[in-house]
C-alpha cells in the first residue's frame, strides 16, 4: 500500500481520538492530498465559512493532511498539519520537512509527524533521531521572527510525533522534555 491509501483512515481515527479531548462545542473538518490553498478552501466550505475575499498569500504547498478545528459558535479555525510517512522508521529529515512546511505556510501553528509503520518495523524512530530527541537537541516549540522591509512579526509553532500501526491505535512519542506535543490531551490544550 502507498502512503496516500492510509489518509482516509488516518483522518477518521485522528479526528475521533482528538474529539474525545476537545470541548463538546468543537468541530473538526479535514482535507488531504491537495495544495494548501485548496485544503483551506475545502475546510472553510465544510464549516460553511466564506473567505470574504481575503487575499492573504498562501504558498503553493502540496500537503498530506490538514485538520481544521473550531468552536461551533466562532469563526476562528486552528489548523493542524499531519505530515504522513509510510516508512520503517522516522529520521531527522522527515521532521525537517514538517518544520519547513510550518515555517513556509505560516498560518499553521501545529504540526504532527505521523508514521504509518510498515509491518516489519519494531521501533518508530531511528537510533540517531531518538538520540537527538532524548538529549534535548530537537526544537519542537519555537518562534520565528520574520523581518520584512515594511514590518516584522513573530510566528510560534509546536510539533509532535506519533505513529500508527494499520488497523490499530495511534501512539505518541514522548517529546515533552523538548516541549513537544506528546498526547491528544496535550494537542487539545494547544488548540483551546
Amino acid at each position: 500500500m502507498k502512503e496516500i491509501d492510509f489518509y482516509p483512515e488516518i483522518c477518521e481515527k485522528f479526528s475521533q481520538y482528538l474529539m474525545a479531548y476537545l470541548p463538546l462545542s468543537s468541530e473538526i473538518k479535514y482535507s488531504y492530498n491537495k495544495l494548501l490553498s485548496q485544503m483551506i478552501a475545502e475546510i472553510n466550505r465544510k464549516f460553511e465559512i466564506s473567505d470574504n475575499g481575503k487575499t492573504d498569500y498562501i504558498p503553493k504547498l502540496k500537503l498530506d493532511i490538514l485538520f481544521g478545528i473550531k468552536n461551533k459558535k466562532a469563526n476562528d479555525i486552528t489548523y493542524i498539519l499531519l505530515e504522513v510517512k509510510h516508512l520503517s522508521q522516522l529520521g531527522l529529515s522527515e521532521y525537517s520537512q514538517l518544520a519547513g512546511y510550518l515555517q513556509v505556510a505560516q498560518i499553521i501553528k501545529l504540526g504532527v509527524l505521523f508514521l504509518v509503520m510498515k509491518p516489519q518495523s519494531k521501533i518508530a524512530l531511528s537510533n540517531d533521531f531518538n538520540e537527538i530527541i532524548r538529549t534535548g537537541n530537537l526544537p519542537m516549540k519555537w518562534r520565528v521572527l520574520l523581518n520584512k522591509q515594511t514590518n516584522s512579526k513573530s510566528l510560534d509553532f509546536k510539533t509532535g510525533i506519533c505513529y500508527y500501526i494499520p488497523n490499530n491505535g495511534i501512539e505518541w512519542i514522548n517529546t515533552s522534555d523538548v516541549e513537544g506535543i506528546s498526547s491528544f490531551d496535550a494537542l487539545a490544550n494547544e488548540i483551546s
